[in-house]
């Protein structure tokens, strides 16, 4: 896995709503990360390793909330139509 791909390639998603692709390389680079993979680089700083981990789990847990929210928009959107 490239994580540095993911990581961007999820924000392209979180940019553009496609939710199922925020929902998959979320998921995928929270695993990847689980299993000792190391973090891509979060920002145009360049910091150490540990805070890189740490930026990266917290915005694939954003993420899966955002894909969550639009998850239960959708499904009351759905059910009032």
């Amino acid at each position: 896995m490239d994580p540095q791909a993911a990581w961007n390639e999820m924000l392209t998603a979180i940019h553009q709503k496609d939710w199922k692709q925020v929902f998959e390389f979320a998921e995928a680079l929270l695993s990847w990360m689980k299993h000792g993979g190391f973090p891509p680089q979060t920002t145009a700083v360049t910091m150490p390793a540990k805070w890189n981990r740490a930026h990266a789990e917290f915005g694939c847990l954003q993420a899966l909330q955002l894909v969550k929210r639009a998850r239960k928009r959708k499904s009351r959107k759905e059910a009032n139509e």
